[in-house]
């Protein structure tokens, strides 16, 4: 991987396509961590999946990404606004993707329910060159949707880097790391498909990155 822009056409962030500005001009750069694309097409590109608001029509996955990344870089509002405003949130979504960039751990397209050995075999194999990846991309905020990612990128960090990293807790038990040199924190939590209720998982995720950046 020679720079930020060489990442796979299955990551994407609009930053790098349409500029650096709204990227730099994040209170909190964000970075977030899914397991594989859910397409029977390998070639599927979340590029042109975001530039044609694709996430519009998705009925699972994205809404509560919408929520959460909207909520993490508008400074935390509560459920109660969001959720008031989620049709406009919708509207201004391609404005404020801009400022996230988005991976999958596993680069090549999966089923709509990821099989977590493969997932695990492929961090590691891989994983160096995703934390190369995280390293090259710089955010402050990772956040791992699923123990199988955090779990994994853990267990590498313990076995080629020990040194390097803190793993942490909040107050509310949520588990998160800190890389020692870039000071990055990369938070584990529950897939955007979890079975919780949508109200409480946001106000959680919200308030612990609060304790964590506070």
């Amino acid at each position: 991987m020679e720079n930020a822009r060489s990442v796979h056409r299955g990551d994407f962030h609009s930053g790098w396509a349409c500029g650096q500005e709204a990227w730099g001009g994040a209170e909190h750069k964000l970075m977030v961590l899914l397991k594989e694309v859910n397409s029977s097409d390998a070639g599927w590109d979340l590029q042109q999946f975001v530039r044609e608001k694709g996430y519009l029509k998705v009925r699972s996955t994205w809404p509560v990404l919408l929520r959460w990344t909207y909520g993490i870089l508008q400074g935390f509002p509560e459920y109660s606004e969001v959720e008031q405003r989620y049709e406009d949130v919708k509207k201004e979504a391609d404005e404020f993707l801009r400022k996230v960039y988005f991976a999958n751990v596993k680069k090549i397209a999966g089923g709509a329910k990821a099989n977590h050995t493969d997932v695990e075999r492929h961090i590691q194999e891989t994983g160096e060159l995703l934390l190369q990846q995280i390293r090259i991309v710089h955010p402050d905020l990772v956040l791992c949707c699923g123990d199988v990612i955090f779990n994994g990128i853990h267990e590498l960090l313990r076995k080629v880097c020990p040194r390097t990293y803190e793993l942490k807790q909040t107050s509310g038990g949520l588990d998160y790391i800190i890389l020692a040199d870039t000071q990055t924190v990369l938070i584990r939590y529950h897939h955007p498909n979890a079975y919780y209720p949508r109200a409480m998982s946001y106000t959680y995720l919200m308030k612990e990155i609060q304790k964590i950046f506070s």
